[in-house]
């Protein structure tokens, strides 16, 4: 994996540095209406890790990898790495992909946000009714 990796990160910086990457990350990731947490969560790891990326940093990881895989299905990757990448430029979005993903990270995020309310509201319920029982 890690060679893997390696020959990916090789020919990605043939093309621009990796602060340049995670600024356009960043970029996409805002012009999708997504925050860090947001994007985190669809990859299964933190905000900060995210942050890092978008800041150049931590690039070496398998994270990197998973944050391509997630842009693809909005952006397309001729465009992510073209020299002269315009994030107002309306080819920079694969229309045809763009608006299920949005909706689809938005969905999951809503979706993750009501369940741990009602996970919450269903222990607060049960603590109380314990209660109650144990009174009698």
């Amino acid at each position: 994996m890690q060679r893997q990796l390696n020959i990916v990160m090789e020919e990605i910086q043939k093309v621009i540095d990796m602060k340049e990457l995670g600024r356009r990350f960043k970029l996409i990731r805002q012009r999708l209406g997504m925050t860090q947490t947001e994007v985190g969560k669809q990859l299964n790891t933190t905000q900060l890790m995210i942050c890092r990326v978008e800041k150049g940093e931590n690039v070496l990881s398998p994270l990197l990898l998973s944050l391509l895989a997630f842009y693809s299905q909005s952006v397309s990757m001729d465009y992510l790495f073209s020299r002269n990448f315009d994030i107002d430029d309306e080819n920079v979005f694969n229309k045809d992909f763009a608006l299920n993903s949005i909706v689809k990270a938005k969905l999951n995020s809503l979706r993750d946000d009501v369940l741990g309310k009602l996970g919450k509201t269903e222990e607060e319920i049960r603590s109380q009714l314990d209660a109650a029982v144990e009174l009698l």
